[in-house]
């Protein structure tokens, strides 16, 4: 696991344990989803004691716990409220509201739901630690998964993208504080430098390097040179040139 930034103790209220979120069953406040083999866990969380709660995904079996993706890292729920809910909304949205029905985050994935089989759509936490929605309509169609938005940190098989051509990619984004898990000053991203190969650098607001890895030489980043055999198992780094992009899980 590559953490950005550490995230934090936290509370939480387990009532019961889910396997999936579907139209007909919603995660409650209290309730956790569990993956199919408890790896990962996730529910309602206040991180180290703060006022505001979140949805939080996290390692289910290793203690001290630390939140690994947050959904409403921008719009906590105020600590005090008790009905909110993540559920599956009428156009096959995952969406979190709090207790007056208000809602915080959202998948956003109308247009890629069949629109005649919401009701088929369902949320699953893999043991990977991607949480998912797929369209049971389409063959297990996964039409969104949080590995594609990281919070501040990355897990094993998730990727670093970035599109040169695009100028688009995958950011990892620091907490504000142990306490507050909306986006803070540092950021991290796959890089094409110019007429070098490719990079990870650390950002500073989005604008002032803070910290470089060093081109990738299909092994290694040379500017860490103390990346031996411990980093090595697992690591990946793949490039298209013709098609501008580049990633490294």
């Amino acid at each position: 696991m590559v953490m950005l930034q550490s995230a934090g103790t936290y509370s939480s209220y387990h009532c019961s344990q889910v396997y999936n979120i579907t139209p007909f069953q919603p995660l409650a406040h209290g309730d956790t989803l569990v993956s199919p083999s408890s790896i990962f866990e996730l529910g309602f969380f206040s991180p180290n004691g703060s006022a505001s709660k979140y949805v939080g995904i996290w390692h289910k079996n290793i203690f001290p716990r630390k939140v690994v993706w947050v959904a409403n890292r921008e719009k906590p729920i105020a600590v005090t409220s008790s009905l909110a809910s993540l559920r599956i909304s009428s156009n096959g949205s995952l969406e979190l509201v709090d207790g007056k029905q208000n809602s915080l985050w959202s998948t956003d994935v109308t247009s890629e739901v069949s629109s005649s089989n919401t009701s088929l759509v369902a949320a699953l936490l893999l043991d990977s630690g991607n949480f998912i929605v797929k369209d049971d309509a389409e063959a297990d169609r996964v039409v969104w998964q949080s590995f594609d938005y990281p919070g501040d940190t990355m897990l094993p098989t998730q990727r670093v993208q970035y599109n040169a051509k695009s100028k688009k990619g995958t950011i990892l984004t620091a907490w504000k504080s142990e306490s507050d898990p909306s986006a803070g000053i540092y950021t991290v991203e796959g890089r094409r430098a110019k007429e070098v190969p490719a990079q990870v650098i650390i950002w500073i607001n989005r604008s002032t390097p803070f910290w470089r890895s060093g081109p990738w030489d299909k092994s290694k980043f040379i500017g860490v040179p103390d990346m031996d055999d411990r980093y090595l198992s697992g690591f990946t780094g793949e490039e298209d040139v013709e098609k501008g992009t580049q990633y490294f899980s």
